[in-house]
């Protein structure tokens, strides 16, 4: 009885319980009995469950995606207060992105660029003729137009920001999205836009 019920050595284990069996034949008698059991039947699809709280996981994984608890940062969604405090750990140390016409934040920028074009393109009412961008006020407008002066316009990938200034759009993107500072000291890592700025850092160590 033991080895057959409770034997660690037998290859058909149940994934109900803690009984493996030598038989497959076995395994499949004894896994009936914990069908039989699944009397919460899932109104979107076949998928049956032991309980109430077990379908009701089950309901949001796969039909509604409504999560009680959902990440401020990616908006992924979680069953559990415990797993969203974990997958929380995931965006320690990386650089957040605030959109700056609301509260919404994330770590992707694209995902940013792309939640400031679907929310509040039509909350910016001063269009640009040439490029069709929107700005909230007519200053912000006058501003923009002289980008279309002519001159290349270097447009930011990550947010709103244009230039017609190569170097200022350089400082920009490293300064504020990516910090891939082209001058890092050797002791700290800390990273610098110009070699002048460096060797006045290292004289503090």
């Amino acid at each position: 009885h033991i080895k057959t019920k409770h034997g660690t050595d037998l290859p058909f284990k149940c994934e109900h319980c803690p009984q493996a069996f030598a038989d497959e034949k076995e395994l499949q008698q004894h896994t009936e009995l914990f069908q039989g059991h699944k009397t919460h039947q899932c109104p979107h699809c076949d998928h049956k469950s032991t309980n109430s709280s077990d379908l009701k996981r089950h309901i949001i994984s796969v039909h509604t995606k409504d999560f009680p608890h959902k990440c401020e940062v990616c908006e992924k969604g979680f069953h559990r207060p415990s797993e969203l405090k974990k997958h929380s750990e995931t965006h320690k140390g990386k650089k957040i992105h605030q959109c700056r016409h609301c509260d919404f934040k994330t770590s992707d920028p694209f995902v940013l660029s792309g939640h400031i074009l679907s929310v509040h393109t039509k909350d910016l009412p001063f269009k640009c003729k040439g490029c069709k961008r929107g700005f909230r006020q007519q200053n912000e407008l006058k501003k923009h137009m002289k980008t279309h002066s002519g001159r290349k316009v270097y447009q930011c990938q990550y947010c709103e920001y244009s230039t017609t200034d190569a170097s200022g759009f350089k400082r920009h993107v490293i300064s504020i999205h990516t910090k891939d500072y082209p001058h890092r000291c050797e002791y700290c890592k800390k990273g610098f836009r110009r070699p002048s700025e460096k060797n006045q850092h290292i004289m503090r160590h």
